[in-house]
Formats: structure tokens, sequence, C-alpha cells
């Protein structure tokens, strides 16, 4: 199975900047003291995190024939949102305090752990990554 694909990066890329204009829009929502602005910025980053990883996972999906249930693309958003929260946090934004961020790592990556879990079950179906319904028709 092919991990690193042109449409991993393309997502990578854009939920990079994605996650960079949130934290910074965040961090301008909590100087105000604004929660509805907060609440606002977080649904509206969730909704275009989502679009983004359904559109370039379906994408990945037709264009490469992996059929690894999405985990890849919840790995690389772990690792960029856990990321930019502590770097953010050290260079000063303080969106969130240190504690928050950790509770966040841990408590997500519980959850990817368990999807990781599903991950391998998943490959067992399947054979070099292609499923096996649609190897022998």
């Amino acid at each position: 199975m092919k991990a690193l694909t042109l449409r991993l990066g393309q997502f990578t890329l854009v939920a990079l900047c994605l996650t960079v204009v949130f934290r910074y829009a965040l961090n301008l929502c909590i100087g105000m003291n604004s929660v509805i602005g907060s609440l606002l910025c977080s649904v509206v980053y969730f909704g275009l995190m989502f679009l983004t990883g359904w559109y370039f996972g379906s994408k990945d999906v037709a264009e490469n024939e992996i059929h690894d249930i999405g985990f890849r693309y919840h790995f690389v958003t772990y690792i960029l949102c856990i990321g930019l929260g502590y770097v953010t946090h050290y260079i000063g934004w303080r969106c969130e305090s240190l504690k928050s961020v950790t509770i966040t790592a841990i408590s997500w990556g519980i959850g990817l752990f368990i999807h990781f879990i599903f991950f391998l079950f998943e490959q067992k179906k399947t054979i070099k990554g292609y499923a096996r319904d649609e190897i022998f028709q």
C-alpha cells in the first residue's frame, strides 16, 4: 500500500493553512473575550477540515484504490492540530493552556488509537490494500 500520496500531501498543505488561520482567529476571539466568535471559528474550522478531508480522501481512493478507512488523514490531522497547538502555546499566542493542549492530545490520541485498531482489522480484509472482492470477481 502506498502510504504517502499526492492527495494526502495536498490535504496536508490545505490542513496546515486552515489550522494556522484557525489558531490565529481563535487567538483573536479569545483576546476579545468573544465566546460566540470562538464557537463560530471552531464550527467553521471543523466544517472546512471535514470537507477538505472528504474531498481529498475520496479522490485518493478513486485514484489509488486505497482502502484505509481514512486513517492516514486522521493521523495527519492529529499531528498538525496537536503540533500547532503546542507551537502556538510556546510562541505566545496562548489560545489554550499547556494543560488543555495535553489533555486534547491524550483524548484525541485515544480516539486515534481506536481508529488504528479498526484500520488493522480492515487491512486484514484486503490483499496489499485491495479489497478481496475486487480482485476475485
